[in-house]
């Protein structure tokens, strides 16, 4: 008798799979997860877990691949679920969603939504403010960044110099000033239903990579003019894209109080972690119903909740004795080597306001950096 859908296991595919492992879990459904850390209290939600890592700390092309033939083929898969990670590698996920349910974008969505070229020009159709953007490097480089195509979390970004040309995977951008925000949002092919506004922040490391993901806070309140401002940019965007599933828009408000869209990352996002805990089932499953045509529900009121990441700023080796605290996630396991500037792990508050959430989440990090961590040798 051939197994009933939720019996039968989803695969999650990741940069890190905890969180929608975490949400899924919520739902009942069981998960295989491949992701580039396998850290410990993933394994303990999943029930095969893989880290599928490359030495340039993206997937591995082959392993992944291989280890979902192995552990999710395609005659054994519920669906696949994907989050970052595929941003500039489309024909990847192309590859891997061969024979399984796309729970998510295609391929197509992402290529689209990832080019600059073809996505400032969505925009500008639609007369949505966007820093100035262009493919080729200005005269002057000063107060200009450098990206590259397809990048994620940040890494990619860096301050322009005269030595930067023309190519291929890079485009250039405008700084602008103003705060940092991001929207969660559920989409079902032809309008968006924001699931909350979060405010962001780096953990640059100097020149290396000072614009990297360092955090988020929820509960974050704008004004009405900016949320119908939003609301409409979403709308459009969804119904002449076709998004579907969880999403996140990235956007900086300026002095103005005009919000200039940055980026549109067409996955469930790292801000899952800060709105999980508001749906009775998980936001796993309101990604999985958005991409079937139903949008969510969205609860009112709800604590504001923090996180951010961790990162060594040494080579270190996890204590074999370490003890973690109940407020952190993403924990990788005892005694193994941490390499310098990659992610220990995640620390995580709730609070009633974003200010308090933030704070406490501040305090945990430095808590975290300054006393449970040694040197490797």
């Amino acid at each position: 008798m051939p197994a009933s859908p939720e019996q039968t296991p989803l695969l999650i595919v990741s940069a890190s799979g905890r969180a929608l492992a975490q949400s899924a879990l919520k739902s009942g459904r069981k998960v295989v997860v491949l992701d580039l850390f396998n850290d410990m209290d993933l394994r303990a939600l999943a029930t095969a877990s893989r880290c599928v890592a490359g030495r340039n700390g993206k997937f591995d092309a082959r392993q992944l691949l291989a280890a979902a033939q192995m552990l999710c083929p395609p005659g054994r898969c519920g669906g696949l679920v994907y989050g970052s990670g595929f941003e500039g590698r489309p024909a990847l996920l192309a590859h891997l969603a061969r024979g399984r349910t796309l729970l998510g974008n295609s391929p197509d969505t992402i290529a689209l939504l990832k080019d600059p070229a073809r996505f400032f020009a969505l925009l500008d159709e639609f007369n949505i403010a966007h820093p100035e953007t262009r493919l080729d490097p200005p005269a002057d480089v000063a107060l200009w960044l450098v990206k590259r195509r397809g990048g994620a979390g940040g890494t990619h970004v860096k301050p322009a110099r005269p030595r930067h040309r023309a190519g291929r995977h890079r485009y250039f951008q405008k700084l602008q000033s103003g705060r940092s925000l991001s929207v969660l949002f559920a989409a079902d092919g032809r309008e968006a239903s924001v699931i909350g506004c979060n405010e962001q922040w780096t953990a640059g490391n100097g020149q290396l990579a000072p614009y990297r993901y360092g955090g988020a806070v929820s509960g974050i309140l704008l004004p009405e003019h900016v949320v119908a401002r939003v609301a409409t940019m979403l709308n459009h965007l969804v119904a002449a894209t076709g998004l579907i599933g969880l999403n996140g828009l990235d956007f900086i408000l300026d002095a103005a109080e005009e919000p200039q869209v940055l980026e549109i990352n067409p996955r469930p996002t790292a801000t899952l972690d800060l709105y999980d805990a508001n749906f009775a089932d998980g936001l796993f499953a309101v990604h999985v119903r958005a991409c079937g045509g139903e949008l969510p529900q969205v609860p009112g009121l709800a604590p504001a909740r923090a996180h951010a990441i961790v990162y060594a700023t040494d080579a270190m080796r996890v204590p074999d004795d370490m003890q973690w605290p109940a407020w952190c996630t993403d924990i990788p396991e005892n005694g193994s080597f941490i390499a310098g500037g990659a992610p220990l792990c995640s620390v995580h508050a709730e609070a009633d306001t974003s200010v308090q959430a933030r704070d406490l989440t501040m305090d945990r990090l430095r808590l975290i950096g300054s006393s449970f961590w040694r040197k490797a040798a």
